[in-house]
């Protein structure tokens, strides 16, 4: 368990890596989570559901990787998607949270560190917000959302800035180009993430990554 004294910005901003943590962190946060990222602000959902649906037929499927208590499944809902979204977290209680928010397909529990438990070229997208924080293995999670993306399908995620740079997400996202995994199609940053921080920090920003699946 998180000790109840560590703040939640402050070990947001650590990024651990322990996916027992993770889950008892999120487990325990579930209830208050949609209010506080409400009021911090959170842009991620909104901005990665627009570039979906601009980019996807309505009708598409699409895998949400780390989907806690549903918020990219409801924007994407809000704006038209009419194809199945499934769900994967590590969090059952928010897991709970998103079926009861209606959004999803399916939602299953995952440890996101894992290889994913999907066939290869099995969904059109593969969106993943707010959560490669607590995924050091860049490339082998890219590697893995890759794989289980049709060809010509996208790869959509966010990697906070400090983290785009420590852990040399530029040099992976070339690597996989060069290696005909992907192609690029858009990469922002630093853009706006939590304008708030998070709840009191200074801004936290982010890259968002577009990418299309060969």
């Amino acid at each position: 368990m998180v000790p109840d004294a560590v703040p939640i910005g402050d070990w947001l901003h650590q990024g651990t890596s322990d996916a027992r943590e993770v889950a008892d962190r999120y487990d325990e946060w579930a209830q208050s989570y949609d209010d506080d990222l409400a009021s911090w602000s959170y842009q991620a959902p909104t901005v990665v559901a627009e570039t979906v649906v601009t980019r996807l037929p309505a009708a598409g499927s699409a895998l949400d990787v780390g989907c806690g208590t549903g918020l990219v499944g409801r924007a994407l809902r809000a704006r038209g998607f009419a194809g199945k979204i499934f769900g994967l977290d590590i969090s059952q209680a928010s897991l709970e949270i998103a079926r009861q928010g209606g959004a999803y397909d399916s939602l299953e529990h995952a440890d996101l560190q894992q290889r994913l438990a999907l066939e290869d070229d099995s969904v059109d997208a593969v969106i993943c917000v707010g959560v490669m924080t607590y995924l050091p293995e860049v490339e082998a999670v890219w590697r893995e959302f890759a794989r289980v993306a049709r060809p010509g399908g996208l790869v959509v995620a966010t990697q906070r800035e400090d983290l785009w740079h420590a852990r040399t997400c530029p040099a992976v996202v070339e690597r996989l180009q060069n290696e005909g995994v992907w192609t690029p199609l858009q990469i922002t940053g630093p853009a706006t993430y939590l304008p708030e921080g998070y709840g009191g920090t200074p801004e936290v920003t982010c890259y968002y990554l577009t990418a299309l699946v060969s």
